[in-house]
């Protein structure tokens, strides 16, 4: 049976993640700040895990390595991710050229960004163990320089543009597992607000045909979740 980790799982993509993986048959770890979250105790627990992680704690992450050091982890969804306080519209407030604010643009990389690669660093011997491991940093168009025609969402463009870079660094420093950056699109979560064009099902239901579709030929890639190049 494989094995997909994913953090962030109590909302947005995580929790779709953790749904559909779990209709797919997949066993499923369900990484989260808040595991006794409704959304995921009322799932079905035959082959769901669900564990609880701050991706800022990184004792703690090291504490949940250790006591998964021996399972083969197929996919590791790093989703857990923030753009602050508020999603969007309402985070332009405070990411802004005249409006920053410092903190919060610290705590959405260390977060997005910091916590991102230490999951990573963490897990990587359990991917290491599969027969095809696969590791998702949760990424966003918003994190493309070449698509950035609108300014503002400094701080969200930066922690995504430099997860991006990050990818391709774990791609050249770990051959034995693809790496890939990943765009959902723009998705009606907490994050990205009511006016987004996508509904999460849907966005998860391509993401998770990629990804079974991912060869060698991706690792380092910036993706859609169809599995379409993004423009760096």
């Amino acid at each position: 049976m494989p094995t997909v980790l994913i953090t962030g799982a109590n909302r947005g993509l995580g929790l779709e993640f953790t749904r559909q993986y779990l209709d797919c048959d997949w066993q499923v770890i369900a990484c989260t700040r808040k595991p006794n979250a409704d959304e995921l105790l009322v799932l079905p627990t035959a082959r769901l895990r669900i564990c609880e992680l701050d991706v800022t704690n990184h004792a703690i992450v090291d504490q949940l390595a250790g006591e998964l050091q021996d399972m083969p982890i197929d996919v590791l969804i790093n989703n857990a991710g923030t753009s602050g306080p508020k999603g969007a519209p309402e985070c332009m407030a405070y990411s802004g050229f005249n409006n920053m604010d410092f903190e919060i643009w610290r705590q959405i990389l260390e977060i997005n960004l910091l916590g991102t690669f230490k999951v990573a660093t963490a897990f990587r011997s359990n991917l290491v163990k599969s027969e095809r491991g696969i590791l998702v940093n949760m990424s966003s168009d918003l994190g493309s320089v070449a698509q950035n025609s609108l300014g503002n969402l400094y701080s969200y463009r930066t922690s995504k543009a430099g997860l991006n870079m990050m990818t391709m660094g774990f791609s050249k420093d770990w051959p034995d597992i693809v790496s890939v950056a990943m765009a959902p699109g723009w998705c009606r979560t907490e994050l990205g607000g009511e006016g987004a064009e996508i509904a999460p099902e849907d966005s998860v239901c391509e993401q998770i045909r990629t990804i079974g579709r991912l060869t060698a030929e991706y690792s380092g890639c910036f993706i859609d979740h169809y599995g379409e190049p993004v423009p760096w």
